[in-house]
């Protein structure tokens, strides 16, 4: 587009080129903005080894969580093995003692033997009944002990004084042999008796592992607890994702806000200039027309000088012819009107010129 002002070629305001700068630029802004109105994970700037690093994190956390159940499922079934073990080596400690003790009865009977003692005679029965007496102490008389009768109590009670312990009759050889063996056995028996209640206590430690391990599912639940981290961290990823697309949308919104705050202001600042060029122009308009209006004003009263020239010539003419022949008339009076007839032509010629110039 071109405006030409005052009619003069040399003042000419080419804005073609800067209207097509404007529309190239608005163009390259328009394609940015389409462009952003897609989100890709490429243009994201999370990086991928996070999301690496934070799956990686959550497989060893993971890990070690079923590593430490299966450490302490191990831990549990060594402790049951090592109680077995102990078991055994308890047994085999019983089965030692008892041939300690059968040993001891082996050699009872071959005193008996040797001292002519019949199986059913007093003595026998005597020592049977001290050695019985010495069970029930080691034992205990309740229920699960020895139980005297009455008649073994009160032979008993002939035998030894139940305050002092003081035997009230003299023991026999065999006898006192017999109860040195049997006091021996003893010791062994309650080795056995003591090794019979760790026995018994392992297997009840055995039995409360396995219940308490059926309550707990160590390794059911740490592989449930593995999975819930594996998940937990799956989520977070997807947060950080999210959260870094939003971030993402917000910096393009941001930018698409301030791309059209400067399209407005761009506009507006066009419309500015578009609004001064027409005010200019309307000033140029005007100063044209009332230059224009000024000319015919100035033509009029050049062609009215000029008419009133012309008049006053003829006037001047016809006077001058009249006085002439006017008898009396001096040659003063001739004089000063030919001088008047000069000047009225010098002020038609320049009014003539005037018409020229401003024609020019």
């Amino acid at each position: 587009m071109q405006v030409k002002a005052n009619n003069n070629e040399n003042q000419v305001i080419n804005v073609s080129s800067a209207a097509q700068s404007r529309n190239k630029e608005r163009a390259g802004r328009n394609s940015h903005s389409q462009n952003k109105n897609s989100i890709y994970a490429g243009d994201l700037g999370f990086c991928k080894d996070t999301v690496t690093l934070r799956k990686e994190r959550a497989q060893k956390k993971a890990l070690k969580l079923i590593s430490d159940v299966w450490a302490g499922d191990q831990k549990i079934d060594q402790n049951i093995a090592d109680i077995r073990t102990k078991v055994n080596e308890l047994r085999a400690d019983i089965d030692a003692d008892w041939e300690i003790v059968n040993q001891g009865e082996a050699q009872k009977e071959a005193l008996r033997q040797q001292y002519g003692v019949e199986a059913d005679s007093q003595e026998q029965k005597d020592l049977e009944l001290l050695e019985k007496e010495a069970d029930m102490m080691r034992l205990g008389n309740g229920p699960e002990g020895v139980q005297l009768t009455e008649e073994e109590q009160a032979r008993l009670e002939e035998i030894k004084d139940p305050v002092t312990g003081a035997y009230k009759i003299s023991l026999t050889e065999y006898q006192k042999r017999c109860l040195d063996i049997d006091n021996s056995q003893s010791i062994y028996e309650r080795r056995i008796t003591d090794a019979r209640q760790q026995i018994e206590a392992g297997y009840a430690s055995i039995r409360g592992i396995k219940l308490e391990r059926l309550k707990h599912h160590e390794m059911v639940d740490g592989q449930k607890k593995a999975d819930e981290i594996m998940e937990q961290a799956s989520k977070d990823v997807i947060g950080m994702l999210v959260d870094e697309a939003k971030d993402h949308v917000d910096e393009t919104y941001e930018e698409q806000r301030e791309e059209a705050k400067e399209k407005a202001e761009e506009k507006e600042e066009q419309e500015e200039k578009i609004e001064d060029r027409r005010e200019e122009k309307e000033e140029l308009e005007a100063r044209i027309d009332e230059a224009s209006a000024e000319r015919h004003e100035a033509e009029n009263a050049r062609r009215e000088q000029e008419k009133d020239a012309r008049e006053g010539a003829n006037l001047l003419e016809n006077m001058a012819k009249a006085g002439m022949d006017v008898a009396g008339s001096s040659d003063v009076v001739q004089a000063e009107i030919k001088d008047m007839l000069h000047k009225m032509k010098l002020l038609e010629e320049d009014l003539k010129g005037a018409a020229v110039d401003e024609e020019v």
